[in-house]
């Protein structure tokens, strides 16, 4: 078993009381309200906010769960995209898709009458917006699912626990979408390393080393520079949070899990090696940040988004007895050393995408505590960390990151508003330079 986290650490609970401060004035705006109506065979009210490919995803995992839940409701900025997803679903589930034109909400505004409208909410807009619309999730007492990351910068990371704190009070039921949480692959692999079958962990490795994520969406004469890039968020750090919060926080919670605990420092590299030019967005190419416990374990974390390369995504822990290997798209589950053991094959093969949503609906319809918010901006915050490291090019303690008041954006009220980051004459985006980049 590792070290628990020593009390000069920020714990958990130890976190919340120091931030709460800071997140007090957010706690008191969120008033109290009806709890989400959802128990036994009654309908379940789902809405959608935010109707690209996982939100339009995530509704249909809602949708093919046990409960009985029908979508009711969304909310968009684009209406082509709200009518192609309500198409899909209702292709997919015809008897419990009942979206009409009036319950289709657009705009900046829409995601509160979109969440007015049912019982529970999927928040799946770039996670730039994710904290405001979680606490008016909150503030209107729904369960919620929240697709990761949970926030940008610290800012909404300080919101967000704060409302987490507050749906824990109204016994609403929250998931975050890192899956690999739900996968039995995960569970009984994670297990058995706390129960110590490498032995004291020394270090852990991770990886999500690919090609291109996503082909930029093409620019259209009608639309401005905040449209563009709002159609193009996964290239945008002030949206997505750059490839190491946005894919890297997937292993690295996974880590965290594994410790049961969260890094105290972060320092290393990044840049854009062959990211740059005419809309090629303000992302990070590649991050190697090294990440240290209070236990003097480090976690070795990379990522890589550069084709024609070596590709790899799993987490790694080496330990005084032996080693893990976890590769989730393979199913690969592996101990080497003295406890050898190997994830037998699965068959049928486990959807965690699908398990995590019947955990949720599981929870609300049998009234079970339930609510991965704080864990999901924990570990959230420790990718931040990360980044600022990255982009920063200097050693970052916790303490000061989740102080930090740096934003990643301004609010956007319209689409008519300025987009955070402009372009130059020749059409290329600032990036980040280490070494004056100021990170808090």
């Amino acid at each position: 078993m590792n070290t628990p986290f020593p009390s000069r650490l920020v714990s958990r609970r130890h976190f919340l009381q120091q931030t709460s401060l800071a997140s007090g004035a957010l706690l008191a705006s969120l008033p109290a309200s009806r709890f989400a109506h959802a128990a036994g065979g009654s309908q379940i009210r789902l809405a959608m906010v935010g109707c690209g490919g996982r939100g339009s995803g995530a509704a249909n995992q809602a949708l093919s769960s046990k409960a009985n839940v029908k979508l009711v409701a969304v909310a968009e900025l684009f209406k082509e995209k709200a009518d192609i997803a309500i198409k899909n679903l209702q292709t997919q589930h015809s008897s419990n898709v009942d979206v009409p034109e009036e319950r289709i909400f657009l705009g900046f505004d829409a995601y509160k009458q979109a969440i007015a409208a049912a019982d529970v909410v999927i928040l799946a807009t770039p996670c730039t917006f994710r904290p405001m619309m979680f606490e008016e999730a909150v503030r209107q007492g729904k369960h919620v699912f929240m697709e990761k990351p949970v926030a940008v910068d610290a800012y909404g990371i300080r919101r967000v626990l704060a409302a987490a704190a507050e749906a824990k009070k109204k016994n609403l039921k929250v998931g975050v979408g890192l899956q690999r949480r739900h996968k039995p692959g995960y569970l009984e692999t994670v297990k058995r390393v706390q129960d110590g079958a490498i032995g004291e962990i020394m270090y852990a490795r991770t990886f999500w080393d690919m090609g291109e994520a996503r082909a930029m969406v093409p620019r259209r004469p009608e639309w401005n520079e905040l449209e563009y890039q709002l159609h193009n968020q996964f290239y945008f750090n002030w949206q997505c949070g750059d490839i190491h919060v946005d894919q890297g926080l997937h292993n690295i919670d996974v880590i965290n899990w594994v410790k049961g605990s969260y890094p105290v420092r972060a320092v290393g590299v990044a840049g854009a090696e062959v990211r740059r030019g005419k809309d090629a967005g303000c992302i990070f190419d590649h991050f190697a940040i090294e990440y240290e416990y209070a236990d003097g374990s480090r976690l070795f974390a990379q990522n890589r988004q550069i084709p024609g390369c070596f590709n790899y995504v799993a987490e790694t822990a080496h330990g005084t007895l032996g080693s893990v290997e976890m590769v989730n798209d393979r199913n690969i589950f592996v101990i080497t050393g003295k406890n050898a053991w190997r994830y037998p094959v699965e068959e049928p093969k486990v959807d965690p995408y699908q398990r995590e949503h019947d955990d949720l609906f599981e929870a609300i319809v049998k009234d079970l505590p339930y609510n991965e918010a704080e864990r999901g901006a924990m570990s959230t915050m420790t990718a931040i960390m990360g980044r600022m490291a990255g982009y920063s090019g200097q050693k970052i303690e916790w303490d000061d990151a989740i102080k930090s008041e740096v934003r990643m954006a301004p609010e956007i009220r319209s689409l008519q508003d300025p987009a955070p980051i402009q372009p130059d004459a020749n059409g290329a985006y600032p990036l980040p330079v280490p070494g004056k980049y100021k990170a808090l």
